[in-house]
């Protein structure tokens, strides 16, 4: 991506080949990016592999309802390409529009997991679906996307499948008082009325109290905010402290933890039913 290619505005970015463009997913992704204040940016990338497969004289496809092995016709696939892409579109649109959201949307062809590590930034937001149907997981398409997501540029943000949407409160794990985690929360927190709640490994109440501050000086008005202490940063103690809160988002810094690693953040985000948002080190931000 040139200089001249590069967003202007920080992006949510989902990628709607393989993730979908169920209107329940994309209206769940567009609540999200009202709260972050990003551009809900659709990314839909042609799978060159699909259509290469497609190209080569002796491949068949099994058509249902028939069960008939046919030739795979190139013209076709690609004609079923377009037709998904402008579904996904309108889709994207559809569930932009319901928050007032800026939008835009992209096909591109190529491999979908390289595609999207190349258009990602540091600034932009990259959402990663949880698959819905069993083994869903294990799938090509899913465990090629979220080994690339690693190498993009960006913060993630998890989403289990099957998520619906809360109205609890934006919730920011901290491992100190200049956790990165701590400013998106607090910007997520001003877009809702249910406040921010900080969780930390510190004990004693001055450092809790500084941790605070620090969240109204970043706007949050002070009866919003609330903090308590974490026995540690294990995917365990996160979920002790949260207990039975009904959070609507847990932000914690990309790699500061072991719940901040991928595989804790996912069994977290699927554990708690809860989106969860991997903020990108400011150190690793160009």
């Amino acid at each position: 991506m040139s200089d001249t290619d590069r967003p202007t505005h920080p992006r949510l970015i989902v990628e709607l080949y393989h993730a979908g463009a169920d209107a329940r997913t994309l209206r769940a992704v567009a609540e999200l990016a009202m709260l972050l204040e990003l551009e809900l940016h659709g990314l839909f990338t042609e799978d060159s592999a699909l259509l290469e497969l497609a190209e080569l004289g002796f491949a068949r496809e099994l058509r249902l309802p028939t069960h008939e092995w046919q030739t795979i016709e190139t013209g076709r696939i690609a004609a079923e390409l377009r037709h998904a892409a402008s579904d996904a579109q309108r889709a994207l649109q559809a569930a932009a529009a319901a928050f007032g959201l800026a939008n835009a949307f992209e096909v591109r062809r190529g491999d979908p997991a390289e595609t999207i590590v190349a258009i990602a930034t540091g600034s932009d937001v990259v959402v990663i679906v949880e698959p819905t149907a069993p083994g869903g997981r294990l799938a090509p398409g899913f465990t090629r996307m979220h080994a690339a997501v690693h190498q993009a540029a960006g913060s993630l943000l998890l989403l289990p499948g099957a998520f619906t949407p809360r109205h609890g409160p934006i919730v920011a794990v901290l491992t100190d008082a200049e956790d990165p985690a701590l400013a998106l929360a607090s910007h997520a927190a001003l877009n809702t009325k249910a406040g921010l709640l900080i969780l930390s490994p510190a004990s004693d109440p001055a450092t809790l109290a500084a941790l605070q501050a620090r969240a109204v000086s970043l706007g949050v008005p002070p009866a919003h905010v609330s903090a308590r202490t974490v026995g540690g940063l294990q995917v365990e103690d996160v979920q002790h402290a949260l207990g039975h809160v009904h959070e609507r988002l847990v932000a914690l810094t990309r790699y500061a933890s072991v719940a901040a690693d991928m595989p804790g953040a996912m069994r977290l985000a699927a554990d708690r039913g809860v989106p969860v948002l991997l903020v990108e080190p400011l150190a690793d931000k160009g």
